[in-house]
């Protein structure tokens, strides 16, 4: 009877225990359109090679920066085209933009993240934590809605390599065809695992972080990135445990002395 008694005390305790370091997901909503509320893009510089930050609960840390990179080589009528080298991210209302090196500063609200003329553009996240990117919200497109993206554990090396090369360095990639204007959700799995990293490249599609074959229509992608949205786990520490909580452990923590002492007599 005593022995039974005491595994179900224990039993309490594990269960107590493991519900002091629940995990959960945090949703966070990044917005890149710079007439919405919720925008909080900073960029400090004008030229190529710049990086916005993002400060998304306004506590005066940055918790994302953003580059734009782009198969350009090292820009128009130079190098090889197949190379990727750093252009000049930027924002408008409709979103993220990419000012690649082939493409100038000049008109810079006509840009966008694309792969017309065999130039692919890439954004680069960087995040402060790994993060699971589930969700892309477009502000503008144009032709065609193909993208790919890809997760990197260590910040990968991009100037002078191929996409194909720095394929090779990433621990997840995939494209998703015609997603079109609406919010949209992006599965992001490895053996029903979600994946998340620390950097992140979205982006026109390229074959290489995944082929769409036949959904693969060769139209050019031409798109504006309003939102995205990602997913952080985090766990409950114990020192947040409420009081009553506490209270508990130690009652019950009691009645197992209590039941040793019985069981000795």
């Amino acid at each position: 009877m005593i022995f039974t008694k005491n595994k179900f005390i224990v039993s309490t305790l594990l269960m107590f225990f493991a519900s002091t370091s629940m995990c959960y997901a945090e949703s966070t909503t990044w917005v890149f359109e710079t007439g919405a509320s919720e925008y909080d893009v900073d960029s400090y510089t004008s030229e190529f090679g710049n990086q916005l930050s993002v400060d998304s609960d306004n506590d005066g840390t940055v918790d994302l920066t953003i580059e734009a990179w782009a198969s350009t080589g090292c820009g128009l009528y130079c190098g090889n085209d197949n190379e990727v080298e750093q252009g000049y991210a930027s924002t408008n209302a409709w979103g993220l933009l990419n000012n690649n090196l082939d493409e100038g500063l000049s008109n810079n609200s006509s840009h966008t993240v694309d792969n017309k003329g065999g130039d692919v553009d890439m954004m680069l996240l960087s995040f402060t934590e790994s993060t699971a990117l589930t969700g892309i919200d477009l502000g503008w497109a144009y032709n065609d809605t193909d993208i790919s993206i890809a997760a990197f554990s260590n910040l990968p090396t991009l100037s002078g390599n191929t996409w194909a090369e720095i394929a090779t360095q990433s621990i997840f990639s995939a494209s998703f065809s015609n997603i079109g204007t609406s919010p949209y959700t992006l599965v992001n799995e490895v053996s029903n695992v979600v994946v998340e990293a620390q950097y992140w490249l979205v982006g026109a599609y390229t074959s290489v972080f995944g082929n769409l074959g036949s959904n693969d229509d060769s139209y050019d992608d031409r798109i504006k990135i309003a939102s995205i949205t990602t997913e952080t786990t985090a766990s409950t520490p114990v020192a947040e445990v409420p009081e009553p909580s506490t209270i508990m452990f130690f009652a019950l923590f009691g009645l197992i002395l209590v039941s040793r002492r019985k069981s000795t007599k």
